[in-house]
């Protein structure tokens, strides 16, 4: 029976850090959309990732599949479409699935499952096509500490991208909203944003509130630092940034998240009276953000692999915050669960059920971010209970206790007795995960990608799938 299954709204972003909310402690976030939304459900204050990167986190959430499983492991990975997701499995079950928005497909397969989709996504449809046309702010965009220095006010398209998206999010609303009074057929609409991603400049208006009210970094750079984050450091030049920068884009970024937040509130208050309706926000990973001096994603602490979730629905607790170790492959099973669908192989667990709760998750990170390039990196994360454990290739791991050491400021692993938590750990966090296979892998793809991108840059494909501003003239500082 369809007419008990709820309707699902989920507003997911690119790249907002969980700590950057009023409900989740800020106290100079300006979020009253999803402030209101965690009063009124609950909120999942350790939510982590998949991935700390686009594709391989969107693809685990989407899948229930790790990405070794998958073989997305980079930004330039395609997900088989072979591999069915959950609109697959909720549309299977009479769901109108429907994506407006980003997603960050590559390849021809831009629905994987989702029946319609009204706004094709503001990036590149294949791996190596052209980035949007950003004009003069295209030096503030990158993933190199330089590119900061060009942060601050200002117009992007970007920006218009995120408006587009909210203006068809709530004409499809209306329809879905008319359809199941029509028909009872259930929805899942999934509004996705590009913002708060980087570049980290946001229109002069959003920005004033936030003027010389955004502190500095408060976690410095550590004096001992292990060789896989003083490498990624050193590739990402952000060492000599000037204080100017670091307040340009931190007030930015505030900035970016309160403007989707508008967005996400617009969108929430077409269902607010709707009893059967689930409401959700969350993003695909998190930012650094200029913490312990390091930024944008890719890295094992908080900062980069927890994300936001909030949930209000019928099923869950309100003003409620579940401490419980969770995941976005978490958050997908739950959604299967609504819908009463299943998908074979998902490793996530529903939310709803508490009892014998495992209290733990798996991230995984194999590099490839943009412009900065390292060897290939096999780094994996368990966060059970109180603990982390990072593990790196060839290198000695990470173990921090998070609820002694939230900060992950005291590395506990030379210590004697750390050593059987350590060894029970790795037991699980190597489980059907194996790193000379997963490199074999990685290389073999590697290389047969390079002919896709030379095909991309000497044939220029098609992108049916894909957003292009109609007004690019718009990109430009606001002094």
């Amino acid at each position: 029976m369809t007419a008990s299954k709820p309707d699902i709204v989920l507003v997911m972003t690119d790249q907002h850090a969980a700590r950057v909310m009023g409900c989740s402690g800020d106290s100079i976030a300006k979020t009253p959309a999803i402030d209101a939304l965690a009063a009124q459900g609950t909120l999942f204050s350790s939510c982590y990732c998949s991935s700390p990167l686009c594709v391989p986190s969107r693809m685990a959430f989407l899948t229930g599949l790790e990405a070794h499983v998958t073989g997305v492991f980079t930004n330039d990975d395609y997900l088989p479409s072979d591999i069915p997701t959950i609109a697959h499995a909720m549309a299977a079950e009479e769901y109108d699935c429907r994506l407006i928005g980003r997603m960050h497909f590559n390849g021809p397969d831009q629905h994987h499952g989702f029946g319609k989709r009204p706004i094709g996504d503001i990036g590149a449809n294949w791996p190596a096509g052209m980035p949007p046309d950003i004009g003069i702010l295209t030096k503030g965009r990158g993933n190199r500490g330089p590119e900061l220095e060009f942060s601050g006010a200002g117009e992007t398209s970007y920006q218009a991208y995120d408006a587009a998206v909210a203006e068809h999010a709530e004409r499809e609303l209306e329809e879905l909203i008319y359809q199941r009074k029509k028909h009872d057929t259930p929805f899942f609409a999934v509004v996705s944003l590009f913002n708060p991603h980087p570049p980290f400049i946001a229109r002069k208006r959003d920005i004033a509130p936030f003027k010389g009210q955004v502190p500095l970094p408060r976690l410095s750079r550590p004096e001992r630092e292990h060789p896989q984050l003083d490498a990624w450091r050193t590739a990402g030049e952000v060492d000599d940034l000037s204080e100017m920068a670091i307040k340009k884009s931190r007030e930015a970024y505030y900035a970016l998240i309160s403007m989707v937040d508008k967005i996400a509130g617009r969108i929430y208050d077409m269902v607010a009276d709707r009893k059967n309706t689930v409401c959700i926000y969350t993003s695909d990973h998190g930012e650094a953000l200029g913490e312990r001096g390091l930024w944008w994603k890719s890295t094992m602490y908080d900062e980069s692999a927890k994300v936001p979730l909030v949930i209000r629905a019928p099923d869950l607790g309100i003003n409620e915050t579940d401490t419980r170790v969770t995941s976005l492959m978490d958050l997908s099973r739950t959604l299967l669960g609504w819908a009463g669908a299943d998908l074979p192989g998902h490793t996530g667990r529903d939310l709803r059920l508490k009892d014998d709760w495992p209290n733990q998750c798996l991230v995984s990170y194999y590099g490839g971010l943009m412009n900065i390039e390292l060897p290939l990196i096999r780094h994996r994360m368990i966060r059970s209970g109180p603990h982390k454990l990072i593990w790196f290739t060839d290198e000695e791991p990470l173990l921090f206790d998070m609820e002694a050491d939230p900060d992950e400021q005291q590395n506990l692993a030379d210590q004697k007795e750390s050593q059987s938590v350590i060894a029970r750990l790795s037991e699980v966090l190597h489980a059907g995960w194996d790193p000379v296979t997963i490199e074999r892998e990685i290389k073999t793809k590697s290389a047969r990608r390079q002919v896709i991108r030379k095909w991309v840059t000497t044939t220029n494909p098609a992108e049916p799938m894909r957003w292009f501003d109609p007004n690019p003239v718009r990109n430009r500082y606001e002094n």
